[in-house]
C-alpha cells in the first residue's frame, strides 16, 4: 500500500513539474518505480532525451531541477521539523490534547504557507523551461503527462480504465 502510495505521488509530481501544478519530486529515485521498472523517474529521464534540449533549454532544465530538488528538500525538512515539535510537545507527561492539537493545526498551517511558496517558485523555473519549448517539444510534453496520467490510473484501480481486478 505504502509502494502505491509512493507510485501515486510520484506520477502527480511528474505532472506537476512539468505543468506547475504539484510539488517536488526530482530526487525520490527507484522507489516510487512501478512494477515494471517504468516509474515517474525513467518517464521523466525519457522525456528528458527525447525532447533534444538545445543549450539555452538544457540550462533552464537543469535550473528547473534545482529549483524541484530544493523545494523537496525545504518540505521535508520543514516536516521533519514540524514532526519534532509536535513530538517534543506530546512527550511531556500530562500535556494537553487540546493544546497539542491548537499547535499541530498552527505548525501544519505555516508548513503549508511555507510549502506553496516553495511550490511557486519551482512551478516558475519549470514554466521557463516549458516556456522556450518549440511546438514539437510541448507536444511531446503533453503526451508524457497524459501517459503518466494513464499509468497513474491504472495503478490505483489495477486495471486499464480504472477497472477494478475481481479475483
Amino acid at each position: 500500500m505504502i509502494e502505491s502510495g509512493k507510485r501515486t505521488l510520484m506520477a502527480g509530481l511528474l505532472a506537476a513539474g512539468l505543468v506547475g501544478v504539484g510539488s517536488s519530486w526530482a530526487q525520490m529515485g527507484p522507489r516510487g518505480q512501478g512494477p515494471e521498472g517504468q516509474g515517474p523517474m525513467r518517464g521523466f529521464e525519457k522525456l528528458h532525451k527525447e525532447l533534444n534540449l538545445n543549450a539555452q533549454q538544457e540550462e533552464l532544465w537543469k535550473k528547473a531541477q534545482l529549483a524541484q530538488r530544493e523545494a523537496f528538500r525545504a518540505m521535508h525538512a520543514k516536516g521533519e521539523e514540524t514532526r519534532a515539535k509536535l513530538r517534543l510537545e506530546i512527550d511531556k507527561p500530562g500535556a494537553d490534547l487540546k493544546q497539542f492539537v491548537q499547535l499541530r493545526d498552527q505548525l501544519g498551517s505555516q508548513m503549508h504557507a511555507q510549502m506553496e511558496a516553495v511550490r511557486a517558485q519551482a512551478r516558475a523555473a519549470w514554466f521557463a523551461v516549458y516556456d522556450v519549448l518549440d511546438a514539437n517539444q510541448k507536444e511531446r510534453v503533453r503526451l508524457a503527462i497524459r501517459d503518466g496520467m494513464d499509468r497513474m490510473g491504472r495503478g490505483h484501480r489495477g486495471g486499464p480504465r480504472g477497472e477494478h481486478r475481481h479475483g
